[in-house]
């Protein structure tokens, strides 16, 4: 007896040993899990908003900076004013601030009382243009990402501008020298003519000098100040206002029915009257007619009078 109850636990044993083997045969792995938790994980707002264009830099390199972003938030106008001051703790400026309200349809409906409910559907969109120190680009974007709702679209672009400043630095230098050279033949010896061209040669190279000293201050600034370029919008939005029914005032301002009866009375006797003086001012043409009407008679009396007096020859 204590044999078969010692065989009995021994097999209990095994059994159990056997269903964790495949509980942990089943289980997933725990790295595979880790990463589709992840993966299920959606991107903040501050991640779809970084770059390494808005972060990389490098000693022997200038870059122009500018970004591009279209995204929904909650409530334009506030937004717009909140990234404004984000832009002004970074020290940066707004360029640009354009809000409007564009309305898609237009609804009334009556509640009494000489009243209507007019309902107004209307979206608000934003631009902005930003401008806010190079290096304070991805701050400010990583900031303003708090406004986002909804990210549209954005794009980033990194110029390396080190040539092009580089080009305009070598323009300057070579207009400097040009104007030199034509002061030295303005002042120096020759006839009128000659020291007129070559003064007037002196003054375009000074223009051109003064546009590329613009173009290389320009350039500098851009390097400087990155451009960030946003607009803005938010979800359709519903404006009720209470105004005065038009068409229900109209009809209950209206006369009873037997005083428009004897007014249309009125009316129709004087268009008669005065139907029958402009038909009296044609006059000329009545006498003609009539005229013409005696003459048609006449001519029928004339013509049966002949007949009757042929049909009595004939009988004789």
């Amino acid at each position: 007896m204590q044999i078969k109850t010692l065989f009995l636990c021994l097999a209990i044993v095994l059994l159990s040993a056997c269903g964790k083997k495949e509980e942990m045969g089943e289980m997933p792995n725990a790295s595979s899990t880790a990463e589709a938790a992840a993966d299920s994980v959606p991107v903040s707002s501050k991640e779809q908003l970084s770059s390494s264009a808005n972060t990389y830099s490098d000693s022997t390199r200038q870059f122009i900076r500018t970004a591009d972003a279209k995204f929904q938030v909650k409530d334009v106008y506030k937004s717009a004013l909140a990234i404004e001051d984000i832009a002004a703790q970074l020290g940066g400026f707004v360029e640009k601030n354009a809000i409007k309200s564009e309305i898609a349809q237009i609804h009334f409906e009556p509640i009494g009382d000489n009243k209507k409910l007019k309902l107004t559907e209307y979206a608000v969109t934003g631009a902005l243009i930003i401008r806010v120190p190079s290096e304070k680009t991805q701050d400010f974007l990583r900031q303003m990402a708090s406004q986002i709702i909804f990210l549209n679209e954005r794009t980033f672009l990194a110029q390396d501008a080190q040539f092009e400043l580089l080009k305009q630095r070598l323009g300057i230098r070579r207009n400097q020298e040009t104007q030199s050279q034509m002061g030295n033949a303005a002042k120096g010896s020759g006839n009128a003519e000659e020291k007129a061209i070559a003064i007037d040669a002196q003054d375009s190279s000074k223009q051109a000098r003064d546009h590329a000293i613009i173009l290389e201050k320009e350039f500098a600034d851009q390097v400087a100040f990155s451009k960030i370029t946003l607009f803005l919008d938010q979800s359709s939005q519903i404006n009720q206002t209470e105004v005065s029914d038009t068409e229900a005032i109209i009809k209950q301002a209206r006369p009873n029915f037997f005083y428009r009866l004897g007014k249309a009375i009125q009316s129709g006797w004087y268009w008669g009257l005065d139907a029958s003086i402009e038909l009296m001012k044609l006059w000329p043409l009545w006498l003609v007619i009539a005229a013409i009407v005696l003459l048609i008679r006449k001519f029928r009396k004339t013509k049966k009078v002949s007949k009757q007096e042929t049909k009595i020859s004939d009988v004789e």
